[in-house]
């Protein structure tokens, strides 16, 4: 009997124990993706995971996105009727996804001022004292009645989310040019932050940018650990593009608001052309 029992366990000890525990190794790899796991960094202060970055280096990830005409500001673009009325995708349901989505089919931002969110992700442990942005201007865009019928593409939240982390905000640019004062954010390594952005004057003091439509980049400066960086950024894999008009001496574009709350709605004023005081609108409201 003892020795029965004998060649049970060895049994046991050299052909199940290994299975078992080549069978415990292809499942812990399988859940890992075939990598040692790892904790999440948190992202306190920021999105729960870092936007694609468009600059990146030893210290930190980059991106930048185009917010509107200021912070909380739901953004308008100029664009083809056609698209305006069509409106975008169900899935689209808040004005930030809205602005990526009228960008992508063509939509201008219409204002002389845009503003952006700076998303900075960071590589290591950091203090993150100062940072401001410049447009660049890199290309005038000719734009075509042929294009058009352009018209005035709006998005309305019912309860608007915010864009960026209300603590992230830096003071904008003094008269003086000197850097703003602030306290630093201190950053740890994995952690992304937000900031609303405005544009720097141009150190010339001329406009930002050329009459009509350009494409432009962005130079951003951070004060990183007390050195001071730049950084070029462009809007992904294309340039940003500004600045859109629909209003002229005597005429204002039609307009197309689109209201993402549920119920989806949309609200549709007639173009108007007046040679004194502009007429009242003519607006009519749709269930969409």
């Amino acid at each position: 009997m003892n020795a029965r029992r004998q060649r049970i366990v060895g049994f046991v000890v050299v052909a199940v124990l290994p299975a078992l525990l080549a069978f415990t190794v292809v499942r812990l790899l399988r859940d890992d993706g075939g990598g040692a796991q790892r904790a999440a960094p948190s992202h306190t202060g920021g999105p729960a995971v870092p936007p694609s970055p468009a600059v990146s280096d030893g210290d930190v990830d980059l991106a930048v996105r185009f917010a509107g005409s200021a912070p909380g500001v739901e953004p308008t673009f100029m664009i083809n009727e056609k698209q305006a009325a069509a409106g975008p995708p169900p899935e689209i349901r808040d004005c930030r996804r809205f602005a990526d989505w009228a960008q992508r089919v063509g939509g201008i931002p219409v204002d002389f001022t845009p503003s952006h969110v700076l998303s900075v992700h960071a590589r290591r442990s950091l203090d993150l004292n100062g940072a401001w942005i410049e447009a660049v201007p890199v290309a005038q865009v000719s734009i075509t009645e042929g294009d058009g019928p352009w018209v005035e593409l709006a998005c309305r939240d019912g309860a608007p989310t915010p864009t960026a982390t209300p603590s992230g905000e830096f003071p904008s640019q003094g008269e003086d040019d000197s850097p703003p004062v602030d306290r630093p954010h201190v950053l740890v390594a994995g952690q992304t932050i937000e900031l609303p952005m405005e544009l720097s004057e141009p150190y010339d003091g001329g406009d930002a940018f050329p009459h009509g439509v350009s494409d432009y980049e962005l130079t951003v400066s951070l004060e990183i650990d007390g050195i001071y960086r730049t950084y070029r950024l462009k809007n992904g894999d294309s340039y940003f593009r500004c600045c859109g008009r629909t209003t002229y001496m005597g005429y204002q574009a039609a307009s197309y608001e689109w209201n993402l709350s549920p119920p989806r709605s949309l609200r549709h004023c007639e173009e108007l052309r007046y040679a004194e005081e502009p007429p009242p609108p003519t607006c009519t409201v749709s269930q969409r």
